[in-house]
């Protein structure tokens, strides 16, 4: 029996080492009683693990104190811990970044690796936003006007584009595009691969082939999924290196794919300049509805290289009963896909859309290694 009562002790661990003191028990004594690990015990002893509502009841039955009061103990205890100030610092840092990057799914993603230490996140970011390892990163540049987006952003969805995340995907873009090696850019030579694009559609490895020809005019190609919030289906902008052009792949069809490769292709001859002296970038939605005059452009042009008036011309007689041997037919004589054939059909409301099951192909897996900035 004892007098003392948890204020006369800071921890759980000295009054139990003053209990065995006075029981004259061992540690393994109290092990054996209370029914638990010796390494269990320990470690209570040695405060490194709290005691739990179970442990303070067994506690209860071998000495004088209540239950409730081990637990006073040992909450008093674990509050009065100081956080590591390294630890706080990390917090305060990360607090500071949440409010530009959703750090967590670029954790997720793989855009940034793991981390335990405020310098291994403060070098991280200066990669990623290619700032020197000796100046201060002023997250005000997310906030300034250098960089140019205009978005055709989709009215389907209640939330709005976010910008922080549509920055970061496209500095993530960009950091890729960077890392790959091209011809000049050729205008003259994206006018005429673009005339062809549909020849591509339907080759066996044609989209390989189809992006290695881009980068002999210059383009560059980035595979890039989107982050949360952005619902992006592609981009197109200058980079100091010459036009990239991003695919995120959203929807995984082969109408959608190349439907925003012409899109964006578009974008790259009609709107953007040689050098990125203006940084403009433009963001898609493919299932938006169009409202500036530079994206009707880019459409009408995207429209005509998938050949949408002599698909609409061709299967005018035919509407009501599209057969699948029709679209072939065309798809042949044209050489162009038949997904695409019938995806244009339905968003002119010609067709339904679950026309397109019986042409669904995947596109994913047809992307080159090394044009994908996220592993496969």
């Amino acid at each position: 029996m004892t007098n003392k009562t948890i204020d006369d002790f800071q921890t759980p661990g000295q009054a139990l080492k003053y209990f065995l003191s006075s029981y004259e028990w061992t540690q393994d004594d109290l092990a054996h009683i209370l029914t638990i690990s010796l390494k269990h015990t320990n470690e209570i002893i040695k405060d490194k693990k709290p005691i739990s509502i179970d442990i303070a009841r067994l506690l209860e039955k071998v000495f004088d104190w209540k239950a409730y009061e081990w637990i006073m103990l040992d909450t008093n205890y674990q509050l009065s811990k100081k956080i590591e100030e390294t630890k706080e610092q990390l917090v305060e840092r990360q607090v500071e970044v949440y409010k530009y990057l959703p750090i967590n799914e670029l954790l997720k993603k793989g855009w940034l690796k793991p981390y335990d230490s405020i310098e291994g996140l403060n070098k991280q970011l200066h990669s990623f936003w290619n700032v020197p390892k000796n100046k201060q990163l002023d997250f005000s540049i997310l906030e300034s006007n250098k960089i140019n987006i205009e978005y055709r952003k989709s009215d389907a969805y209640k939330n709005p584009t976010n910008e922080i995340n549509a920055r970061a995907w496209y500095q993530m873009a960009l950091n890729h595009s960077q890392r790959l090696n091209v011809c000049p850019y050729d205008k003259n030579g994206l006018e005429e691969l673009l005339s062809k694009l549909h020849t591509y559609t339907i080759l066996k490895n044609g989209i390989s082939k189809f992006l290695n020809d881009l980068g002999k005019v210059g383009v560059k190609f980035v595979f890039l999924s989107h982050l949360s919030k952005t619902y992006l289906d592609g981009a197109a902008f200058a980079s100091e290196t010459g036009p990239v052009i991003t695919l995120t792949g959203r929807y995984d069809r082969v109408d959608n794919f190349w439907f925003n490769m012409a899109h964006e292709a578009s974008h790259v001859l009609l709107h953007l300049p040689k050098k990125n002296h203006n940084n403009m970038v433009f963001m898609d939605d493919s299932t938006s509805s169009i409202t500036s005059k530079k994206e009707k452009e880019a459409n009408e042009m995207a429209e005509k290289v998938l050949l949408q008036d002599e698909i609409l011309e061709f299967f005018d007689e035919y509407i009501g009963y599209i057969t699948e041997e029709k679209v072939t037919e065309f798809s042949l004589s044209k050489k162009i896909h038949p997904s695409i054939v019938v995806g244009i059909l339905a968003f002119n409301e010609k067709v339904s859309y679950s026309t397109l099951h019986r042409f669904k192909e995947s596109v994913r897996d047809k992307i080159p290694n090394k044009y994908r900035a996220e592993k496969a």
